[in-house]
């Protein structure tokens, strides 16, 4: 176990990883979305146990609670506020794929991968 209290993988598996959750965070930021959940979703057993997996399930959440700002937008468009569900949906958004990509490149664990808050 490491002082983080995640264990310790291979170098070469905690390189792999960490390119893996770069990847991922940097398709989410040029917007494909689908391509980076779908690996996201491959990718999350094999880094189970160690810091990848909360960087894969923050991804993922990242990526169904971005849905529903956008359902809610729709759903809101009846009384016209769904450029303000759009504009606080989108910033949330790209704080937690700038986060997420900084934290993976900088090889630190995603501190609450299931929070709403980062």
């Amino acid at each position: 176990m490491s002082v983080t209290g995640f264990p310790v993988s291979s170098p070469a598996q905690g390189d792999k990883a960490r390119l893996w959750s770069i990847l991922i965070h940097f398709l989410y930021l040029v917007g494909a979305f689908p391509v980076g959940l779908i690996i996201a979703y491959v990718k999350r057993p094999d880094f189970a146990g160690t810091i990848y997996e909360g960087h894969m399930t923050f991804a993922i959440r990242t990526f169904w609670v971005c849905i529903l700002f956008a359902v809610s937008a729709l759903a809101l468009r009846i009384v016209g506020m769904e450029f303000i569900t759009l504009f606080i949906g989108g910033i949330w958004t790209a704080v937690r794929v700038v986060v997420g990509l900084v934290r993976a490149i900088d090889a630190k664990p995603i501190v609450n991968p299931r929070g709403w808050v980062i």
